[in-house]
């Protein structure tokens, strides 16, 4: 979103965001078994919510994954990312990252 900013922990993974109309999609590129591991327990904690489409996960080869995500849970899956230390730092804009 605008106002929301996240840096990603390179060490762990690469994050790719592009904007579309109605949500976002990310490309996440998994770089060890433990950021794996982590983006698997992301999966099933939005697979169990009671919305089933507002985040979508696709596995492609090479560790890389397709996340499209509603406009409505950008914050939570941003916020998920950084409970799972996959993002190190997440910050509204014009504050410090």
């Amino acid at each position: 979103m605008e106002n929301l900013s996240y840096k990603a922990d390179e060490s762990m993974v690469t994050i790719t965001e592009q904007r579309n109309e109605n949500d976002f999609e990310f490309l996440i590129s998994a770089r060890t078994g433990e950021a794996e591991h982590r983006l698997h327990e992301v999966r099933l904690f939005f697979e169990s919510d009671k919305v089933y489409t507002d985040i979508l996960f696709y596995s492609r080869k090479n560790r890389e994954y397709q996340v499209i995500v509603q406009r409505s849970a950008y914050v939570a899956f941003v916020v998920h990312l950084f409970q799972l230390h996959l993002i190190q730092s997440v910050a509204w804009k014009g504050e410090e990252i």
